[in-house]
Formats: C-alpha cells, structure tokens, sequence
C-alpha cells in the first residue's frame, strides 16, 4: 500500500501559501484589469458596447486558440488517465448539482424564484470567466482539464437549462388564457376558438420542435471552443500510437541547437509550423487580460445599488462561491484517499544534491495516478464562477425573474473576485500538503516527469489500475 504524505501543520502550508510571489501577482493582475474597465466605463471613456465586443473577440478567436495551442504538448499515459477522469467527473458533478440547486433552494415559497436560482447554481460562467482564469493562473494542462469538464456544461446548459427556463415561460394554463381574451360582445367566441387551437397545436408539437432540439445541439457542438478542443485533445490522442511522436525532430529549424533533443509528429504546430502556432498562442494568451478588462467594462455599465439590495443575489453568491466549491473540494478529497489507500498512486524515490560538497539525500514521495492538482485546481475554479451569461440570458428572454438574474450575475461577478483570492490560497495549501501528489515546483514533480522507466502506453496503464 502506498505511503500517503500529509502535512500536519496546516498553518505551515498556509504560510507557505501566502508567501508564493506568483499568487499575489496573479491576483494583484485579475483585480487591477477589472478596476481599469469598470473605471474607464464609469468615466465614459469607452463606448457602452466595449465590453461585448472585447467579449465576442475572446469567445469566437482567443479562445479557440488557447484551447487548442494547449495541447500541442507531448502525450503521457497519466495525461490519459486525467483526461477521461476530468470528462467523465463533469458530468457526475453537473447532475450532482442540478439536483442540489433544488434542494438547497427548496426554502424559497416562490416556484419561479426557486427554478432560476436552482439552474444559475449548477451553471457558471465557466468559458467567459473561468477558463482563462485557469490557463493563466495554473497553467495549461490545467486549462485543458477545464475544457475537458466544460463539455459536460454545454450539453446540460443548452438542454436541461433552457427547458427548466422555458417550462417556467409555459405555467399559463389554456383557461387561464382564455379569460383574459374573453371580455367583450360577439368577439368572445372568436378568440375562444382561436386560442384553444393554438394551445392544441402546441400541445402536438414534438418533444424536438417544442424544445428546439436541433438548434440546441447546434449550440453544443458547432462552437469554435468545442471544436478547437477536441480537435487538439484528438490530435494529443494521436500521439499514442507506436512511431507517431518519432516523425520530426523537436530541433528542426534549430539543428545547431544541441539542448533540444527528442522528436515529435509531424501535425505537432509548435514544432513544424512555429509561426503558426506562435500567433495562435499569443492571441490565446490575450484571452485572460480581455475577459478581465471585459467583465469591469460590464461591471460599469450596470446599476450596483440595485443588485446590492437584492437579498437573493448575495444568498446565491455565498452559496456558489464558497460551498459549491468546498463540496467539489470534499468529493476529490474522498476519491483520492480510496484512490490511494486501493493503490492508484505510486511512491517514488529521488535524490536531491544540495551543494557541491554535499552528500546526496533521498526522498520517497506519494506520486497520484488518478487526480492530479491541475484537475483540483480547476474543479475548484470551475464551480465558483458568476452565473453563465447564457442561463441569465433565458431568464431575460423568456420574462422569469430577470431582475433577480441580473443582480445575480453582478454580485456573484464582483464576489467570484474575492472567492478567486480566497480559493487560490487554498489551492496552493492543498498543493503544499503533497496529498494530491507532487507540486509543479517539487523536485519529485521533475523527476516523475522526465522519468525513463514511465510508461506511456494507455491501454497498460488502465490494466495495471483495474487489475490491483
């Protein structure tokens, strides 16, 4: 059975958490671009439109190509193992909390407040808010992660969302109808009969045709960001077969460039087509200081004392920010402990040499195989975003408590920026702990990454996991 490290002084790791240089620059980041839109839009020196447009910009261009530039990387079985394990976890976890957002709204008398506060808890702002979050806090693998649990929020936001909301728009019953048409004379038997075959019509209309099924599915799939990522994860798929990553040299236009070794397939862009995909990755890297600036713009353009006074919002906003997340974090504790306690981790042994002089000391390390800190770091961030624009913007097409949806999505946007700086800390607790495994800056994380004797066929490594 494999050792599991754990670190028993919490307020080490937390100190060791607040003194990391590049947490504060990253959030120090994230709150100064907000402040710059939301004052430039106070200020009126940018058009009322500014934040759509820059919005448009980053959903249709910039994040296509930091979904796809991000998996121009070298494949690894384990990277197999996250990737199926981050796909198939976001669909557990958003029909986990379709139900949840039921019962924890179950209190409130009003039916149409309870379903709209119900479906914007399960559906955050994941793609707007989060994702470039991720990819510009904890990097790419972590990005990628992110994306790989989004499809799970494009198919149940365009399908179960829209129906909830829409349902919602039908609670008129046919006589309800009929009263409100049937006030005067000679025209009453008229619109009677009018509107009972409108109501018979639609009451024939098809599971497909009365929920737009096909342009729904539509939304899901034919999407630059959803195309973008399955074409790069296909492609990082790819890389598995026997002979694939032995096409082209990783030094092909830099043959004098002893340092750089290895080779890699030819449909590898950063390698083969470096200009391409240098372009590519610059625009996908804007993705994070757009969508900040962005949100201040939208921040600024919208009337806070409303939002403020709206005792929903700030209910919604506690809820999604910081116990939405804390559930996320308990289920991925209780798997990795089964996880490691069944064996789904290995313990490795490196050296570490400090000084010249120095005798060589070894370490043993609790190394996870099922869930690494990107996944952690982005199922944490992935559940505490501000509503998705989309659910809000059902509400407001369809008339049911857009107000509220409104008020929500400003204080949920201005409390996921404090719940950004308060979940971060404790992700890089967590991460100190080793309990997860290794950190990106542990020398073990190193090792296990650069080691010879890793294997990097996926069908052995899912083998020797269901066979222990």
């Amino acid at each position: 059975m494999p050792t599991i490290f754990l670190a028993n002084d919490i307020g080490a790791n937390l100190g060791k958490a607040m003194s990391n240089t590049s947490l504060w620059t990253n959030i120090c980041k994230t709150i100064i671009f907000i402040l710059l839109g939301f004052i430039f839009t106070k200020k009126k020196l940018l058009p009322e439109t500014t934040g759509k447009v820059l919005t448009k910009f980053v959903m249709v261009i910039c994040l296509p190509c930091l979904a796809f530039c991000s998996f121009m990387t070298d494949y690894t079985a384990t990277g197999g193992i996250d990737a199926i394990f981050n796909f198939v976890f976001g669909f557990i976890v958003y029909i986990l909390f379709m139900v949840l957002g039921r019962l924890m709204f179950c209190w409130v008398k009003d039916k149409k407040k309870r379903i709209v506060l119900a479906v914007l808890f399960a559906f955050g702002s994941t793609t707007f808010f989060g994702y470039p979050i991720v990819s510009s806090v904890f990097g790419k693998t972590a990005g990628n992660n992110f994306n790989l649990m989004n499809v799970a929020y494009r198919v149940f936001l365009y399908s179960y969302a829209y129906v909830a909301i829409k349902d919602l728009q039908d609670d008129k019953t046919p006589a309800a109808s009929l009263a409100v048409e049937t006030n005067s004379g000679v025209s009453e038997n008229i619109d009677i009969n009018q509107a009972t075959e409108q109501h018979e019509k639609q009451v024939k209309k098809s599971f497909f045709e009365k929920y737009e099924i096909g342009p729904l599915m539509k939304k899901v799939f034919v999407n630059p960001i959803v195309i973008a990522t399955f074409a790069g994860l296909f492609l990082w798929f790819l890389q598995a077969i026997p002979g694939a990553s032995s096409m082209v040299n990783k030094n092909l236009y830099t043959p004098w460039d002893s340092k750089i070794t290895g080779t890699v397939a030819f449909w590898r862009i950063d390698v083969t087509l470096p200009w391409l995909y240098n372009s590519a990755n610059t625009l996908g890297g804007l993705s994070s200081t757009i969508i900040l600036f962005a949100i201040g713009c939208t921040l600024g353009g919208t009337n806070i004392k409303e939002a403020v006074e709206d005792k929903y919002a700030w209910i919604w906003t506690a809820l999604k920010v910081f116990v939405a997340p804390a559930i996320v974090l308990c289920l991925l504790l209780g798997i990795q402990g089964i996880a490691n306690v069944a064996g789904w981790s290995k313990t490795i042994t490196y050296t570490l040499t400090i000084g010249k002089e120095t005798t060589d000391v070894q370490f043993t390390h609790n190394v996870s195989q099922l869930i690494s800190m990107d996944t952690v770091s982005s199922s944490i961030i992935h559940w505490m975003v501000p509503p998705a624009t989309v659910a809000v913007g059902y509400c407001i097409s369809f008339d049911k408590e857009k107000e509220m949806a409104s008020h929500i999505s400003l204080v949920g946007t201005l409390g996921a920026v404090f719940g950004i700086v308060f979940w971060v800390i404790i992700i890089t607790a967590i991460e100190s702990t080793g309990f997860f495994g290794q950190g990106k800056n542990d020398p073990a994380f190193i090792l296990a990454s650069t080691n010879a004797a890793e294997t990097n066929d996926f069908v052995s490594i899912l083998k020797s996991f269901f066979l222990m």
